[in-house]
């Protein structure tokens, strides 16, 4: 257990995939008593996270460097040089020999402060298969103590001794999540648009089952679609339009994401470090839909984790009508392919279930 003086400074920012493991922990190490910090962006829901859990935040005034523009890259390193310096005076400066300050960096530009960081050990939680630029940099030319992997290839992209396979930091009770196997005269699929929508998968899902309907009229679906901020008035008028037997209900958000889980078929998906270690604890399967823009095509290669392992499949942006419809003919003509890919999957965990994180960070003392 972490001694009283002993202070934990989180480092995430900007988007929900880093953020949202952060808050996890969080959450945990306040449950222990531990004092915590944050560092983040003006552009995440960081702020506010803190606010609900009584957490002292510090905005940072940082944004990203790669596929940018030259000015903006410009921009991004000036910015960078001010927060070193701000990071350096007001939190290592005070705490440079009591070496009290726990820093946990979750990946993006605002784990950059760690290059600042002399007050304390560091830790690291990559989430993706690929490791962010920033976590490889920290590696690479700081002493961490540990490295948290949420998948098991990770690993491989750091120092062994340091890297640690641990699995993603997920909000979800699995426990909640009930599964039934599939029924021969019904498919259930659930959508994952996002936050924002994927406009692909808006626009793609409701044209395929109108095709669906028309090869399959027998086959009653039941689909659940998360569209995304202001799209449900759009997304609803084109289901209103579909004939056939199917039951729909559109969603902008999904607060209680174990009963979106719960009772799917199939899952249609990103695949975003977080999606798929969630869905992996749900124990459904999924087509995920791997974001074409990703920086090292990190979004394939988390799917393609679970898809080598016969427990998801992977449709890339490319063609994706065709492919979604084969692969969804697939399943309806293989009415146990479902159950026999779900047995696989109960085999594989991709998130943190045994607090090997918190564990760690409580135990450095």
């Amino acid at each position: 257990m972490l001694s009283q003086e002993k202070k934990v400074i989180i480092c995430a920012g900007g988007t929900g995939g880093h953020v949202f493991p952060a808050k996890k922990l969080a959450e945990l190490l306040l449950a222990k008593g531990v004092n915590i910090e944050w560092i983040g962006s003006s552009r995440g829901p960081e702020e506010n996270i803190c606010k609900n859990l009584g957490i002292n935040f510090y905005k940072y005034p940082m944004i990203g460097f790669r596929g940018k523009s030259n000015l903006k890259k410009l921009i991004s390193l000036t910015l960078l040089s001010l927060s070193l310096i701000k990071f350096l005076i007001q939190f290592q400066l005070p705490n440079l020999f009591s070496k009290n300050n726990i820093l946990i960096c979750f990946g993006g530009y605002i784990s950059l402060l760690g290059l600042s960081h002399f007050s304390g050990p560091i830790f690291i939680q990559e989430q993706n298969t690929i490791p962010g630029s920033t976590n490889r940099l920290l590696a690479r030319l700081k002493n961490i103590q540990k490295i948290f992997c949420g998948f098991p290839e990770t690993v491989k992209f750091f120092n062994s001794e340091k890297a640690l396979f641990t699995g993603n930091l997920i909000n979800l009770d699995p426990g909640k999540i009930k599964n039934s196997s599939r029924k021969l005269d019904e498919l259930r699929i659930k959508i994952i648009g996002g936050s924002q929508g994927a406009r692909i998968i808006n626009e793609t899902m409701p044209r395929l089952f109108k095709d669906m309907l028309e090869s399959f009229p027998k086959l009653k679906l039941k689909i659940t679609h998360q569209c995304g901020r202001e799209k449900k008035t759009e997304i609803q008028s084109v289901y209103n339009s579909l004939k056939g037997n199917i039951d729909f209900e559109i969603h902008e958000f999904i607060d209680e994401m174990e009963y979106f889980y719960s009772h799917a078929d199939l899952i249609v998906s990103r695949a975003g470090a977080l999606s798929v270690s969630e869905i992996c604890a749900s124990k459904n399967i999924a087509i995920f839909i791997p974001l074409a823009n990703s920086i090292d095509n990190h979004q394939y290669e988390n799917a393609k984790f679970l898809v080598n392992k016969n427990s998801a499949f992977i449709c890339e942006e490319k063609n994706i009508r065709i492919s979604l419809n084969d692969l969804i003919f697939k399943i309806i003509n293989k009415p146990n392919l479902i159950d026999e890919m779900r047995n696989k999957i109960s085999k594989i965990s991709l998130s943190d279930e045994n607090e090997l994180i918190l564990k760690s960070i409580l135990n450095n003392d």
